[in-house]
């Protein structure tokens, strides 16, 4: 179903004109990553350490916690909200959470070669804010169309048509 939803929410935003297709991608690709984390992570409780670990082992484990209790009967609660100044997209999972202020730094050089971390990376560059409930098994994403204006505006302040495709205004309307 994540494909599914990743195109419906990509087409919401190109007609509501919150990003130009290229953004788009950018915050399809951050939405995904959130849900792939609140499905394995969170509702299947699998650490990166047994994702990254035997193929078999780990292909194993999927088809028991996809099939037994309390895995099984969880689901995945999405919230969008799209005009076209700002999108803001919550993705909450049934799992029981984890401490956000313990993550590793996804930029630190350390952390870079590994899978783990990656999907966080990727939310935090393509959205503007990224914020995770107390208990852990909430992730709020914030993108908005400021972001653009900010990247071309002219040293005295105003903005230039000129700059990344990415950053200029859409045209759609709805």
């Amino acid at each position: 179903m994540i494909p599914t939803l990743i195109s419906y929410v990509q087409n919401i935003v190109i007609s509501i004109g919150l990003c130009d297709e290229a953004d788009v991608i950018r915050v399809c690709i951050a939405l995904e990553e959130a849900l792939r984390n609140a499905m394995f992570h969170g509702n299947l409780e699998i650490t990166s350490e047994q994702r990254e670990g035997d193929p078999e082992a780990y292909a194993a484990l999927l088809a028991h916690r996809t099939s037994s209790e309390p895995w099984q009967s969880r689901h995945l609660h999405v919230q969008l909200s799209v005009s076209r100044e700002t999108g803001t997209f919550v993705v909450r999972d049934e799992g029981p959470g984890f401490d956000p202020s313990k993550l590793p730094d996804p930029t630190d050089p350390a952390n870079l070669e590994k899978v783990s971390g990656r999907g966080l990376l990727l939310m935090r560059t393509f959205m503007d804010e990224v914020k995770f409930n107390n208990t852990g098994n909430q992730v709020t994403m914030v993108r908005t169309s400021l972001r653009c204006s900010r990247l071309v505006a002219s040293p005295k302040g105003s903005s230039s048509a000129s700059g990344p495709a990415s950053c200029r205004k859409s045209t759609a309307t709805k």
